[in-house]
């Protein structure tokens, strides 16, 4: 894989990487079709920046994880929730670009879907970089 250089890049990168190391089902940035649940996918990420008026620049980024499910009930949307939890809170990761300051699981959530059939899961992370 390339080098990655650029901050957001590099912290998708490194999620991706400590996910597929650490929880039970397959994670993704794009989801080839026909693929099997279960599985998380890596979806939105919004960022703003926090940096002081001098010194190295930080970013708030928000970043919304979803997990996808057809297991009858809830059960296993939040049994991968709580594993994608365990994977991130408070971890500290290595980004091939800047500095992951702070990370922090701020929410989860689990619902079933509009098709009445799949359930969504949703895990929210917030991170603070520096570059």
């Amino acid at each position: 894989m390339a080098q990655v250089t650029d901050v957001s890049s590099a912290l998708q990168k490194a999620i991706y990487q400590r996910l597929s190391g650490q929880i039970s089902v397959p994670v993704f940035d794009y989801v080839p079709q026909e693929t099997p649940y279960p599985y998380v996918t890596i979806g939105r990420e919004v960022g703003s920046d926090r940096s002081p008026v001098q010194g190295r620049r930080r970013h708030l980024r928000i970043l919304y994880l979803s997990v996808w499910s057809d297991y009858p009930g809830q059960a296993e949307v939040k049994r991968i929730n709580s594993e994608v939890d365990a994977a991130l809170h408070e971890v500290s990761l290595t980004l091939e670009a800047g500095r992951a300051v702070s990370l922090r699981v701020t929410a989860t959530e689990s619902t079933p879907d509009a098709d009445g059939v799949t359930y969504m899961g949703s895990v929210t992370v917030q991170v603070i970089t520096q570059n």
